[in-house]
C-alpha cells in the first residue's frame, strides 16, 4: 500500500477532526485545503478502494462539501491521534492530559 497515500487521507481526517469537532487548527486553512484536493485527486485518479484507509468515510465527505465538514464520525485512531497531536502542540506546557481531555468531553476511562 502507498504510504502517501495512507498519510495523506490520515493528514485529511485528523486536521477535518481537529477544525470540525474542536475547533482547534495546528495548520493553515491553505495547507489544509491543499490537503483536501491532493486526497481528492487521489480518489479519482486510483479505482481499487483497497490502497486508501477509510475510503468511504472520505470519498462521501470529500465530494459533499469537499472538506470534512460533513464527517459525523471519525475512527476512533484518528480521533486519539488529533487529541495527542494537539496536545503535543499546544496543551502540553499548560495543563495535564487527563485535564486536556476533559476539557473537550473525553476521558482516558
Amino acid at each position: 500500500m502507498n504510504v502517501s497515500i495512507q498519510q495523506k487521507v490520515r493528514q485529511y481526517l485528523v486536521h477535518s477532526f481537529l477544525y470540525y469537532r474542536l475547533d482547534e487548527s495546528i495548520i493553515s486553512d491553505r495547507h489544509y485545503d491543499k490537503i483536501c484536493v491532493e486526497v481528492g485527486k487521489l480518489i479519482q485518479t486510483k479505482s481499487a478502494a483497497s490502497l486508501f484507509p477509510y475510503y468511504d468515510l472520505v470519498k462521501i465527505n470529500l465530494y459533499e462539501d469537499a472538506s470534512g465538514f460533513s464527517v459525523r464520525k471519525y475512527p476512533a485512531e484518528i480521533v486519539s491521534t488529533a487529541m495527542h497531536l494537539l496536545y503535543q502542540r499546544s496543551y502540553i506546557k499548560s495543563m495535564t492530559f487527563d485535564t486536556y481531555l476533559a476539557r473537550f468531553g473525553y476521558s482516558l476511562n
